[in-house]
């Protein structure tokens, strides 16, 4: 026994006026597990708790990260004072030092706190805003813009507050990135490019998230606006990553930006012949009885065209289902089909003439 108490009270390590013996080091190692447990025994508990279940997603995962950062915040300061180390010494211990800077264990203990604390922020205020969108007091694309907004000023306020809790001075950061920008801002236009039109297109919200673009000739629905790039899901299901500048630079159509409803149209067209009258009645009934086509305002048709071969029509209809409209037109075209067989009227190919001379001359 006596053994095991000297082994104990030997130096497992020594830094400066810092010490740690080896039974401080085992208490340590144990309490960490212990916190470890302890942990996972709440969680379960948690998930066992039916008032904590009918709580939103968000707020659900909000308070889950904040019992786990405080839980282990709370558990290495108790555990320090545990195992009698001299937190004084322990916390002024520098880690690296230099004329201008002096990086210690304290330093490190609030550049933690300080990033826990952005985190709580950024987590509270998505809790917020989405609890906003789900009680339809925010619009979705708004709100998540507005949440990408929030997440920059958080970090920009949190890396300035972490700037002066290390004793940095800000005009020494500005005149070391300025020179930084200088060496290497040729070689990253491009990024700074995207960086500042993201800025843009979350501010100026000439695109939001859920809206339906054209990006050349792909269409898409946005899911992401980042800081430099938005994540765009096609047709598809295929995830496109395009850089912001895009967005600012290029023409986009927006189908979502004035009405979350947009027109378009299904050509078709018949013999010459055909009852004209009777073809516009049935392609409004293919309209009418068309899931997703809309009742107001109401589809028409025009006559646009007597063709080489065909009598060219065009059938107009609105849909909300802008995303998916190629399904609704692949639908309105079988019914047309079919309608148009029922009655007798005749979808033509297309008909050429072939006349051939021939120059027979007699040869002698």
């Amino acid at each position: 026994m006596e053994l095991l108490i000297e082994f104990g009270k030997k130096t497992l390590l020594e830094l400066g006026a810092f010490r740690l013996s080896v039974a401080q080091a085992c208490i340590f190692l144990l309490g960490l597990i212990l916190l470890f447990f302890l942990q996972s025994l709440i969680f379960r508990i948690w998930k066992k708790n039916e008032a904590l279940k009918q709580l939103s997603p968000k707020l659900h995962r909000f308070l889950r990260r904040l019992t786990s950062y405080l839980l282990w915040l709370i558990g290495l300061i108790i555990l320090l004072r545990l195992v009698k180390v001299d937190t004084q010494v322990f916390f002024s211990f520098a880690l690296l030092k230099s004329e201008k800077f002096t990086l210690t264990v304290m330093t490190l203990f609030v550049l933690l706190v300080i990033f826990l604390f952005i985190r709580i922020m950024i987590l509270f205020v998505e809790y917020l805003i989405s609890r906003k969108i789900v009680k339809n007091e925010l619009d979705e694309g708004k709100g998540h813009s507005m949440m990408q907004i929030a997440r920059y000023l958080i970090w920009i306020f949190g890396i300035l507050l972490a700037i002066g809790a290390i004793g940095l001075k800000l005009t020494f950061i500005i005149a070391s990135v300025s020179a930084l920008l200088i060496g290497v801002g040729f070689g990253l236009q491009n990024i700074f490019n995207d960086f500042f039109s993201g800025i843009i297109l979350l501010f100026d919200r000439s695109i939001k998230v859920r809206d339906v673009v054209q990006v050349g000739d792909i269409v898409g629905e946005v899911e992401e606006i980042g800081i430099r790039t938005t994540k765009i899901i096609d047709r598809n299901n295929i995830m496109l990553i395009i850089p912001n500048s895009k967005f600012t630079e290029d023409t986009i159509i927006n189908w979502s930006h004035h009405d979350q409803k947009s027109r378009f149209s299904v050509s078709v067209g018949v013999a010459y012949g055909s009852d004209v009258q009777k073809v516009e009645t049935l392609l409004l009934e293919c309209a009418n009885e068309t899931p997703d086509v809309e009742k107001k305002p109401i589809s028409f048709v025009r006559f646009e065209n007597f063709g080489s071969s065909s009598l060219d029509f065009s059938l107009f209809f609105w849909t909300y289902k802008t995303f998916r409209v190629e399904n609704t037109k692949s639908r309105l075209r079988f019914l047309i089909d079919q309608k148009f067989r029922a009655s007798n009227i005749v979808i033509p190919f297309p008909q050429h003439d072939l006349h051939i001379k021939s120059d027979f001359r007699n040869k002698t």
